[in-house]
């Protein structure tokens, strides 16, 4: 009886936070370059005691929610603003942060006072001699990266491909980063830059609605197990207890 009350709070805990997930997922669907989380649920078994606390054994399940990030490229659309870029291939931009280089598919860009390219929180997008600046009229990105202002090239975009090993972290306004394994420079061949378009997030509505929904009734689910256990385990100490 304990037991089923145990297993039924956990799968309320998991549903919750599943459902948690699939909300941020749908938040940053409008968001350029954002990057979807995939729930994930880790099983093991435990043994219930009351007087330990609890030890690893054979027992009861216990699960435990995750996520990990789905780093498929989103849908490539044009805009025509000459500071939009997207990477076709693989490789992110660079982007300065208080706690350091971050890295992002989203490249809806602009200048700030001090004519730096950054990001739409004020990041600054890093180029091989630091942050970009755009110290001119007339400004165009090749696709091998080069940042030509005025018809003379000023910097190249970094570009970084990150480890097969690496577990990223999600930022706010779709910046990832790394710890742990360092981001290499991607190979200039494999990816072209492309000026005037944007790259999507790569979250789809429909798949994320149908996942809520599904979570939603998991959770209902549990709920009711919880609820028949509980009122199961009344009727044992308040009726059975006085024959």
């Amino acid at each position: 009886m304990i037991r089923g009350i145990y297993s039924a709070a956990n799968g309320l805990l998991v549903e919750s936070a599943r459902s948690d997930i699939i909300s941020t997922n749908l938040a940053g669907a409008s968001v350029s370059g954002f990057r979807r989380a995939a729930p994930v649920v880790f099983g093991r078994r435990w043994r219930l005691d009351f007087t330990s606390g609890g030890s690893e054994d054979e027992g009861v399940s216990l699960l435990t929610p995750s996520s990990d990030l789905d780093l498929t490229p989103g849908t490539i659309r044009r805009t025509g603003r000459r500071l939009d870029l997207a990477l076709e291939g693989p490789g992110y931009f660079c982007v300065q942060t208080r706690a350091g280089t971050a890295y992002t598919r989203g490249g809806a860009f602009h200048l700030d006072s001090a004519r730096r390219l950054v990001t739409a929180a004020g990041q600054p997008v890093l180029g091989e001699n630091g942050p970009i600046v755009i110290d001119g009229s007339e400004v165009e990105f090749r696709e091998n990266g080069d940042v030509v202002v005025d018809g003379e090239v000023v910097d190249r975009l970094r570009l970084a491909a990150l480890p097969r090993n690496a577990r990223p972290v999600r930022l706010q306004g779709g910046l990832l980063q790394v710890s742990g394994a360092r981001p290499r420079p991607v190979d200039r061949g494999s990816v072209r830059v492309r000026q005037g378009y944007l790259e999507g997030a790569n979250v789809n509505t429909v798949m994320e609605l149908a996942e809520m929904i599904s979570a939603l009734r998991a959770f209902e689910a549990s709920q009711r197990v919880l609820q028949a256990n509980d009122e199961t385990l009344d009727q044992i100490i308040n009726e059975v207890g006085r024959v």
